[in-house]
């Protein structure tokens, strides 16, 4: 009977080289640095997306105060003249992500909010060639489409990397 025994050479006690121990260690930290920048984007990418629907929420609301208040006009007043005197009108609105809108400014002491500005646009009146689309002065069954609104507010604010950013939702309102 023969053993088969393997031989303890010099091969078998060699144990880690230096080398391998140091590529071992850069693809240990490329991969952890890799991961890292992907939640950094990932987390920034995730604050941008709050940021956004804050916007579109207020934008909501003011729509949504704005058509509450009804297409109404005594006369001999203009159309919608109650709607039309929000034309141009713009106020600011700070809203921190773990709070509410609120229109008065952040003091000392309380946490940190971004700052929105919110736009309101009424047509008609009409500003140059601008009629909306479709055209507000068009003509549905026959006839010359009458007080008829197009409101539009745009919500806006500064993003550190981008710029200026802005939603706008609008609606059309008639008496």
């Amino acid at each position: 009977m023969t053993s088969h025994r393997r031989s303890a050479g010099p091969r078998a006690h060699r144990g880690i080289t230096l080398l391998e121990a140091m590529a071992t260690m850069a693809v240990v930290v490329f991969g952890i640095l890799g991961i890292s920048l992907v939640v950094l984007a990932s987390s920034k990418q995730n604050r941008r997306n709050l940021i956004h629907a804050q916007a579109g929420l207020i934008a909501e609301q003011e729509l949504e105060r704005i058509v509450s208040m009804r297409c109404a006009a005594p006369p001999p007043a203009a159309p919608c003249a109650n709607v039309a005197a929000l034309d141009d009108t713009t106020r600011t609105v700070w809203w921190s992500s773990n709070g509410t809108p609120r229109e008065v400014a952040p003091g000392a002491g309380d946490p940190e909010r971004l700052r929105y500005e919110v736009a309101v646009d009424v047509d008609p009146p009409f500003e140059g060639q601008e009629t909306g689309s479709p055209v507000l002065n068009r003509l549905v069954a026959g006839q010359p489409l009458s007080s008829v609104v197009n409101v539009r507010v745009t919500v806006s604010w500064l993003d550190a990397d981008l710029g200026r950013r802005a939603v706008a939702l609008q609606t059309r309102m008639a008496q």
